[in-house]
This record gives structure tokens, sequence and C-alpha cells, in this order.
């Protein structure tokens, strides 16, 4: 979730802003939607993957470097993500590509940061020391470091590498932990754990959620799709001058059917200036929330909430929605 503040702007400017904003959001995003809407069954966990989660998927490595689906997508903390046995996917529509989908900082989360080497090791065909956490990355943990993704997959290294309680040879990175496998061959002696699934269960989250689900129907057309339709509503329709305002937006197509993964731009007009920002992608169901700080009202103003939403190449829709600041 993206949100600036457009202070001291004339309402032109901001106009042109937005404007900008969703031209470059329409030559980007939008167009690899088009191309990820195929879904894929595993029945091994019994769920899907589908749309951006998919294609990242597909282009980082699959299984090996992700394992099996162990949910659906969901939404956590205002964040689409779904959970893999050794990954957690986000999905960061804020962001440009190829970074919209990013993988969640698992080692980190888990603990398993360690304070920096205290000696630089030089670099090499067999080492890489990494500044930014003080740490090496070395032999056959630094080959398949490089070879399947290097910092966009793995993050940097939160330790050195070590012997862990079950007597192998591993490494922790800000997204995964490495295994060293001797009694494997070739290229199958590194492999990764399953932090998906470690996390999943001492994060608390609804077990309901890893129950297996039929297989999604595939064959879904988004060129049959004529127009959208958007609507908006605030959580708390009279406010005090300070607190959080939650807005809730859905989107759909011209028969009511819920669009997943449209983007959401919202500007909301207080006096003082206007905030604008970008909200999660719709999630199944074709909805989306995002809570945001009440400002600059005084008692008896409306705060007046523009809500523009996009899918594909199709036209942006619009909406408004409002709350009253008195007390």
């Amino acid at each position: 979730m993206n949100a600036f503040t457009l202070r001291g702007l004339s309402k032109a400017a901001l106009r042109a802003a937005l404007i900008l904003a969703i031209l470059l959001i329409g030559q980007t995003g939008f167009r690899v939607e088009a191309q990820a809407q195929s879904s894929v069954y595993f029945p091994e966990t019994g769920h899907n993957v589908e749309g951006e989660f998919l294609t990242f998927f597909n282009q980082h490595g699959g299984l090996k470097i992700f394992g099996y689906p162990i949910t659906e997508g969901f939404n956590r903390e205002g964040r689409w993500v779904q959970y893999f046995q050794k990954v957690r996917m986000e999905l960061h529509p804020e962001n440009p590509l190829p970074y919209r989908v990013q993988l969640g900082l698992l080692g980190d989360e888990l603990g398993y940061r360690q304070a920096p080497s205290p000696q630089q090791v030089a670099n090499d065909q067999s080492h890489q020391y990494f500044p930014e956490t003080g740490h090496t990355v070395a032999y056959a943990f630094l080959n398949f470091y490089n070879l399947n993704g290097g910092l966009d997959v793995f993050g940097y290294p939160i330790s050195d590498f070590t012997t862990s309680a079950d007597g192998w040879i591993v490494q922790y990175f800000q997204r995964a932990r490495m295994e060293w496998h001797p009694e494997l061959s070739g290229d199958q002696r590194v492999a990764l754990t399953d932090l998906g699934s470690v996390h999943f269960d001492v994060a608390g989250l609804n077990p309901d959620l890893k129950k297996p689900v039929a297989a999604k129907a595939a064959g879904f057309d988004p060129s049959q799709i004529t127009f959208l339709k958007v609507s908006a509503t605030v959580k708390v329709p009279i406010t005090g001058q300070s607190g959080l305002q939650t807005l809730y937006v859905r989107v759909s197509d011209q028969h009511g059917n819920p669009i997943r993964n449209a983007f959401v731009l919202v500007t909301v007009h207080y006096p003082a200036g206007d905030l604008t920002f970008t909200m999660p992608a719709t999630d199944e169901h074709g909805s989306t929330l995002y809570a945001f700080s009440i400002d600059g009202s005084r008692p008896g103003q409306i705060v007046v909430i523009t809500v523009l939403a996009g899918y594909l190449n199709l036209p942006m829709v619009t909406t408004e929605t409002s709350f009253m600041v008195w007390f």
C-alpha cells in the first residue's frame, strides 16, 4: 500500500499528476494482468495459484524454490498474500513492474537474524560478502543463490553458514533458509527449508485457510468484460477530528460479477490538501479496504473521497463517497 500527500499543488497540477499515474499503470501492471489470468491447481495440497503469483512462480523456479501452495490467496493485514511451503508471496500493486510480487521476509520475521560477522571475507569466485547485513555467502550456497534469483528471491544473508540442531549445514536469508544435504547428488544437495509452513503455523493464522479447495474454472476471458462498476463506502460516516477512517471499495463487471486484482486509486480531499494513495488490489470478492488518518478538518467539515478504479485496458471508472467531521 502506498500513501503519499500532494500538499500545496493546484487542482490542475493534481489532476495532471493523477492522470500521469493512471497512464503509467495502464501501460504496465494491467497488461501483465491480462497475460497472467490462467490458474493452476495443485492436487498435492488442494490449492490454486493464479494471476501474478502464478507468473512469478513460473518465472522464478517453481516447486524447487517455492514448494506447493498451502493456501489460496487471501487478505492479510491489508495485503493480498499466498502461502507456499517455502515462502509467502505478497502483491504490492503500488510498485512498478517487475516488483509487484515480493516474497515475505520470513527469515527476519521468524527471528533468525544474527549479529554481523566480526571479520569481512574477501570476495572471490567462492565467496561474496554483503556489507548490508555483514554476512558472507560461500561455496554451494553462493552458487545456488546466484542461479536461482539472488537478492530478489532470497534477500540478503542474515547469518553465516552454521550447523543446525539436526546436524545440517544451513544459512539464513531474509526470505529463506538454505540446507546442505551431502547425502544427495548434484543440484539436489542444496534445498530450502519449508519456512512458509513454519511461519503460517507460528503466526496464529486461521487453520481453515489450509483446507483444500476445488480447482478454479479455466478459461476466464477478460475480453468479455465491457465496462466496470465501482462502489465505495466508509466505516464511520461521522467522525472526530483525529483517528482513523476505513474506506471500503468494490469493483465488478457489467453484470455485477466481482473483479479480482483491479487497481484502485483514491484521493481524500482535506482542507489542508489532498491525500492520495493506492489501495491493495481487489480480492476474489472484488473488494479492498484501506485505513487512513483523519487530518486537518474542523467540526462540520464534509470530507469528500474520490475513487478511481481500473482493470486491464478498460476505461477507468470513478465514484465518490464522504464523511463528516463533527467532534
